[in-house]
């Protein structure tokens, strides 16, 4: 069953079209992976799903509703966001910060309750940051950080769970660490991620499917082998690379071949 469904979506700022009849469905438990070059539209189309910004053509469907329709909410408690980071400028402890998650379901008379505690507690458990709860968010690496808001995002109990260059500042350690949890959240307890990401090579390892993006529209959306090609790639990106296959998992895996460097 379809979970996000958009029809002939198209969304502009004061310019020209930055999304162009951008329509696909995505499956209530699917792993997503959004990838194209800079400018391609990739952080607006999230932002479109999120009712952050509304299309000027086309509609957005979440679970058979228009979005039109939704309150912001009801769209919070369907939708969690993970951004590259956040800035938090408070000494908030990391507790108080994934409690923050908790803010669709408190409204404006509730205060936190015990079950609102044990959601908290559950979503630090599984990203490993409870030893970390009465630290100061600001006292964190960026890895640490990250868990930090994937669980404040899992704090909101949403269905769909949207990536915007999430381990875009981490180092290799740790965007496997943070796709590892992603994909176990995903495998394990259902939840719908839609990932964005400049990593082909993450995309294609952890994806169910491969959206790409140029210019605002869809050049191809399908599987990692039907999307992450080598003729494809260096069409969109206008470089050159080698797509060849990952020697562990099977899947394809694009290396970049650097101008004036021969054998």
């Amino acid at each position: 069953m379809s979970i996000v469904t958009t029809e002939e979506m198209r969304f502009r700022y004061d310019g020209p079209w930055v999304l162009r009849d951008v329509s696909f469905s995505v499956e209530a438990g699917e792993f997503l992976g959004i990838i194209g070059p800079n400018g391609s539209g990739k952080t607006t189309l999230l932002k479109v799903i999120d009712g952050l910004l509304a299309p000027q053509e086309g509609r957005i469907i979440i679970d058979g509703v228009d979005i039109r329709d939704m309150k912001r909410n009801d769209i919070a408690k369907m939708i969690a966001v993970v951004p590259q980071d956040t800035p938090i400028i408070f000494s908030f402890t990391v507790e108080e910060v994934v409690m923050m998650g908790r803010a669709p379901h408190l409204g404006r008379l509730r205060f936190e309750g015990t079950a609102d505690f044990d959601v908290v507690r559950k979503a630090m458990e599984r990203t490993d940051i409870l030893p970390f709860a009465s630290r100061s968010i600001n006292e964190l690496s960026g890895g640490e950080r990250q868990r930090v808001l994937i669980a404040r995002a899992l704090a909101q109990e949403p269905e769909i769970i949207l990536l915007d260059e999430s381990t875009a500042f981490l180092d290799i350690k740790h965007q496997v660490a943070f796709f590892d949890l992603i994909k176990t959240l995903n495998s394990e307890e259902g939840l719908t991620v839609i990932a964005v990401t400049h990593d082909i090579n993450l995309a294609s390892l952890y994806s169910d499917r491969v959206m790409l993006l140029k210019d605002g529209s869809i050049c191809r959306m399908g599987s990692p082998d039907e999307v992450i090609t080598e003729s494809t790639i260096k069409e969109v990106y206008e470089t050159e690379v080698l797509v060849d296959r990952n020697p562990v998992s099977g899947l394809p895996r694009v290396t970049l071949l650097a101008s004036g460097v021969t054998d």
